[in-house]
């Protein structure tokens, strides 16, 4: 294997940053920085050819997204469902209410179970 020589000009911090390392690592300050150089290389090589994945990382949150807002309709449909058959079921005990008091008494009850999640708007 043959080598290229290339100059490399470090800021001084970057150069005492270097120094240290490779110290801990028990390495010289240049075999630090060919393995730095490697390895930023090879993410720039990398980070270029993994570009079509995040398009379609993307694309599937995206997708996820649009389902995490139809489930949490749907859950907030059950709700509203579980509170009118408790409504209804409340109201059949006693004298009838009319559907105004019932709608009314429905949204009263929807929202606090929306209150209790956390989720009041």
């Amino acid at each position: 294997m043959s080598t290229v020589q290339h100059t490399l000009r470090l800021p001084r911090a970057l150069d005492q940053a270097l120094r240290k390392h490779a110290a801990t690592r028990e390495l010289t300050p240049y075999a630090l920085l060919q393995r730095c150089v490697r390895t930023g290389l090879a993410s720039e090589i990398q980070e270029r050819t993994q570009t079509p994945l995040l398009s379609e990382i993307a694309r599937e949150l995206g997708a996820l997204s649009a389902r995490v807002v139809h489930v949490e309709r749907l859950t907030e449909r059950t709700l509203y469902v579980a509170c009118a058959a408790y409504v209804y079921a409340r109201a059949a005990t006693p004298a009838r209410v009319d559907d105004t008091q019932l709608t009314d008494d429905i949204s009263a009850a929807f929202q606090r179970q929306l209150s209790r999640a956390g989720d009041a708007s």
